[in-house]
């Protein structure tokens, strides 16, 4: 498990997908395939820097029912945890 320690709320993460340098759809995909292999409860932290990954990965995590738990951005490239939730 990987800590992040920027902020006093730590989340603990389970997986991690990067997707710095990659466009709409593919950090979609790319957290779908993740997060369907993982299990009920666990965290993935995906890094993404597509200026339309915040607003495309909300509108996932309510259709799919997964929960976005924090959004961060960091020098251009924004931070989704997403619990799987289904």
């Amino acid at each position: 498990m990987i800590m992040n320690e920027n902020n006093k709320n730590k989340i603990t993460v389970d997986e991690i997908v990067d997707c710095v340098g990659l466009y709409c759809p593919v950090p979609i995909f790319e957290t779908r395939k993740k997060i369907n292999s993982m299990e009920k409860g666990q965290i993935l932290k995906m890094m993404a820097d597509d200026p339309g990954s915040k607003p495309d990965m909300e509108s996932w995590a309510r259709t799919t029912g997964n929960q976005l738990l924090k959004v961060e951005e960091e020098d251009g490239v924004f931070i989704f945890y997403i619990e799987k939730t289904e």
